[in-house]
This record gives structure tokens, sequence and C-alpha cells, in this order.
């Protein structure tokens, strides 16, 4: 799995801004290989096709990565990404 280059602040905070995706993410990094359809049946109050828009949204920003497993798709959160976030926010700290 690869980790997207070049995060900026700016768009990791704006992925996570949402708080259907930020609960999509933290669900993907407590369970890694979860699937979409077990995302969506979570997600009790969004539809499938909004399950599968913020995956895309998280996906582009480089937060999660999705792997084929034949009809499946499984999700990784690449907790790395967050890197950018934590070395600005370290910044404030100081």
């Amino acid at each position: 799995m690869t980790i997207a280059r070049g995060l900026s602040v700016d768009g990791l905070l704006a992925a996570l801004a949402d708080p259907t995706r930020r609960a999509l993410f933290e669900t993907i990094a407590a369970q890694p290989g979860i699937t979409t359809s077990q995302l969506t049946s979570r997600a009790r109050l969004i539809t499938r096709w909004a399950v599968m828009k913020h995956l895309t949204v998280l996906r582009e920003t480089g937060l999660i990565q999705t792997m084929a497993t034949g009809r499946l798709r499984r999700h990784y959160a690449e907790k790395a990404a967050l890197g950018p976030l934590r070395d600005w926010l370290a910044q404030l700290g100081d």
C-alpha cells in the first residue's frame, strides 16, 4: 500500500471535517480490512452511495487504501498519512 505524497494540512482537515467521513475513517482504522458492505450496514442513516462517496474522498486524500478481493472492497487506514497534520499540531504546541 502506498501513501499519497504531498498531502496538505488543508486537504487532511477538509477530509476529516465531515463527521460522517471522520467516523468512517475511525472505523476503518479500528477494523482493518472492513468491507464497504460492513461500513454501509454500520452507517444506518446514510445510503451505500453516500458511504462510497465519503470513501472516495478519504482515498483521494490518501487516508485510506482500498483493495479488491473478488467482489469485495476492503479498506485500510493509512495512519502515516496523518503525518503532516501531526507535524502542524506539534508546531502549534511549541
